[in-house]
């Protein structure tokens, strides 16, 4: 080997202040392009959506009767799944670019075949010893894949644990599968009774050398189930350090050959995060990534491993060592770089991976042609050619840091901008690509719709005929009800209902006054007496009673609303029946204020809407006839009477209408003129109100008039009817265009898809210009 360079102690610094802060703006560039990545994630996410619905869309439009056959036959051959695979593909690349940018680490990975020293690697670059990271001989130690992360506050794992539905799904269903085993239990108890075929069982279909050994491995899991079903309980655990080992290791050679049940807690764990502090390192941004297992027979291992590769880490050290005789470079190791080449991706393999010779502890002419036979293998005779070559004793950790980490993070620091511009970019052309691919499909389903029409031409002749005729019915309905509200407010000053309606009010009325004005007459004397000798004067008690009087008459007719509201309610259920005439099923059984108010709602959701019509109905609906606002202004000056102090015509002053002294005859004065004064009061209103007989008339013919003049000869009414056949064309015309409309629409359905996937290819994230 060559000579170990002076490395610093543990805890003093063992990297330079500028390759920390160099990583650290590699970081930070990479974290202010994950938001555009994760944006142009959704797209591709909106655009499988969209891709599913076109392709419904199409199966509907090509599949019905009642599409031209033309028509069915080009559709025939229009299919979306390889432009989904495509999404697909573009998704995963783009999922994988957001973990790399995401991570607030730079990731070292550590790969290999097994007994090659890994585990002791792993524990010179973090300090960890076997009770965390297993190492041994002959048997393979580390069972699970552990993520290690320069800490220097934290000594710690972390447990990501299975539960048995995801054990089943992660480790007994590859299993089963390669073995051609039916079914899957479905709970612990159920797997721990589950048969198995017996040893020396033949495997289903060609025989398999991974046969037995698959299924010796299915039933040491099934014997050790008690050691690790209580751990299989998902979600997190944080342990200690010193408590990490059983969950990590394979049980050793002494533990198999033991009297006692075997341990297998490893079993229950999906994932380890641990938390340390490195010896030789101040870069706290630092991780390295344990990949075991491969070159072990294990169901679905190399997958998971190059998942993991392409996902984790930022660089790969690929560890190879001479074992016993052996110091070559073997088929074994030309697969595991083959799969290195797969998960490198888009990054140029020379800064993806080193090749890691452990020389610790190897005979130096084994270790000379190890060097040699990697040389001429992999890098043509040439030293590094297309890869470094690194060499270490693993076990020395002062070694392992100068000879190792030391030049890897120097790579890195001057590697990682332009690997990462190579992945972004080799990212951006498949997804490229794959857009490329559904703009092509959109093209071709345009010019496919293009050169058949869809059988719209006579039902849109037909409906614009329809909406005509409807606006000049409704026209011809509408007048006539204008019509005959104009010849009401003509006799309305005779109309019987609304002379009944006052002259009960006045009866009312007259009753209250002569009765006692509400609280009897001897009540009212008695209350007068007792208030003028506490005044001393009548004008008091004289004038509060006026005033009340006053306002109880005038209240009064309010009464008469509920026959401004029955003339009201007439008005709406007469232009709701000229409505409801013309417009066939689209009012359904609603009469009056509900069946307008229907209406209103129908024209707002019409497509496009319909405002000025929608007006019309609710300006009608908003018709304000009562008494208090109609009426009331022009008949209140009849009582005025009902007043302490009136003007005197003569000077002009104001005078008190009636004084009388303190007394009971003053009081008996007093009830005769309050009573006189009231019934005169009520008279004149009676008179007044029948008087303006004609005003309620007049308000329903004027808002009848209104409501027909905006409908039909508004500026938008002929366009706003057309809106309004169209949208409710069934139910107006119920039968006649639901066949038409059915075999439109979903030639439109595919329109529409069509439409709105080309539009979010318009505006795709970093679509270029």
């Amino acid at each position: 080997m060559s000579e170990i360079h002076d490395v610093p102690a543990r805890g003093e610094a063992a990297a330079p202040d500028d390759v920390s802060a160099r990583i650290q703006a590699v970081l930070d560039d990479r974290r202010r392009s994950v938001p555009r990545v994760r944006a142009e994630i959704e797209w591709w996410l909106r655009v499988d959506n969209q891709l599913a619905g076109l392709a419904d869309a199409v199966r509907e439009l090509g599949g019905h009767r009642s599409t031209p056959a033309e028509l069915r036959d080009a559709l025939a051959g229009f299919r979306v799944e390889e432009a989904r695979e495509g999404v697909a593909d573009a998704v995963r690349l783009l999922r994988v670019l957001e973990s790399r940018f995401s991570r607030g680490t730079l990731n070292i990975g550590v790969s290999g075949q097994a007994r090659v020293g890994k585990s002791t690697l792993l524990q010179s670059i973090s300090g960890l010893d076997d009770g965390q990271i297993p190492t041994g001989k002959g048997l393979p130690v580390t069972a699970v894949r552990s993520r290690i992360f320069h800490s220097p506050q934290h000594q710690r794992a972390t447990l990501r644990l299975h539960t048995f539905d995801t054990f089943v799904a992660d480790v007994l269903a590859p299993h089963h599968a390669q073995l051609g085993l039916p079914g899957l239990p479905t709970s612990a108890k159920e797997f721990a009774t589950w048969e198995y075929p017996p040893p020396g069982a033949p495997a289903s279909g060609a025989e398999k050398p991974s046969y037995a050994t698959l299924l010796k491995r299915l039933r040491d899991m099934q014997a050790a189930l008690p050691s690790y079903q209580p751990d299989l309980v998902g979600g997190e655990r944080e342990i200690s350090l010193e408590e990490l080992r059983p969950y990590v290791a394979y049980p050793t050679n002494d533990e198999l050959g033991g009297p006692t049940p075997v341990s297998r807690r490893y079993l229950a764990v999906r994932d380890l995060r641990i938390e340390c502090t490195f010896p030789h390192a101040r870069v706290e941004q630092l991780a390295v990534v344990d990949l075991p297992g491969l070159g072990e027979v294990a169901v679905g291992a190399e997958a998971h491993h190059v998942d993991g590769l392409q996902n984790e880490v930022d660089v790969v050290l690929l560890v190879k060592r001479a074992m016993g005789d052996e110091a070559y470079w073997g088929e074994a190791d030309a697969r595991t770089l083959d799969l290195l080449d797969i998960a490198r991706g888009f990054v140029a393999k020379r800064d993806f991976v080193f090749l890691l010779l452990n020389q610790g502890g190897i005979d130096p002419d084994l270790a000379r042609t190890l060097r040699d036979d990697v040389n001429r293998e992999i890098n043509m005779g040439e030293p590094e050619r297309f890869f470094q070559v690194l060499e270490t004793d693993a076990a020395d950790e002062r070694d392992v840091f100068a000879r190792v980490l030391a030049p890897v993070l120097r790579h890195l620091t001057e590697r990682m901008p332009a690997m990462d511009a190579e992945v972004l970019a080799g990212t951006r052309a498949e997804t490229l690509a794959a857009a490329d691919r559904i703009e092509r499909l959109t093209t071709d389903l345009g010019w496919i719709l293009g050169t058949v029409k869809a059988s719209t031409g006579s039902a849109a002749e037909d409906l614009q005929q329809r909406a005509k005729r409807l606006r000049q019915d409704l026209a011809a309905g509408l007048q006539e009800l204008v019509s005959r509200l104009h010849e009401q407010a003509r006799e309305a000053s005779e109309d019987p209902e609304f002379v009944a309606a006052v002259e009960q009010v006045y009866a009312a009325n007259r009753e209250w006054i002569t009765a006692g004005l509400g609280v009897g007459e001897q009540s009212w004397r008695e209350e007068g007496l007792r208030r003028m000798r506490v005044d001393g004067f009548s004008a008091g008690y004289t004038g509060d009673e006026l005033n009340r009087i006053r306002v109880e008459i005038s209240g009064s007719f309010e009464q008469i609303d509920a026959f401004f509201a029955e003339r009201m309610e007439q008005l709406w259920n007469a232009t709701a029946e000229v409505l409801a005439a013309s417009l066939g099923d689209l009012l359904g059984d609603r009469r009056g204020a509900a069946a307008l108010t229907e209406l209103a709602e129908l024209l707002d959701r019409a497509s496009p809407p319909c405002p000025r019509l929608r007006r019309a109905v609710l300006a009608l609906l908003g018709i304000r006839l009562d008494y208090r606002s109609q009426l009331h202004p022009r008949v209140r000056s009849e009582l005025d009477g009902l007043t302490l102090e009136v003007t005197d015509p003569k000077s002009g002053a104001l005078i008190q209408q009636m004084v009388v002294p303190t007394s009971e005859a003053g009081v008996e004065q007093l009830y005769r003129f309050v009573v006189r004064t009231a019934e005169q009061g009520a008279y004149l209103t009676k008179k007044a109100l029948l008087r303006e007989a004609v005003t309620p008339a007049l308000v329903l013919h004027a808002a009848a008039e209104q409501f027909e003049d905006t409908v039909i000869r508004s500026g938008d009414s002929e366009l706003e009817f057309r809106r309004l056949a169209d949208s409710y064309k069934n139910e107006i015309w119920p039968g006649v265009y639901q066949e038409i409309d059915a075999a439109n629409a979903r030639f439109a359905a595919v329109t529409r898809a069509r439409d709105a996937l080309v539009a979010s290819l318009a505006a795709r994230p970093g679509r270029p210009e």
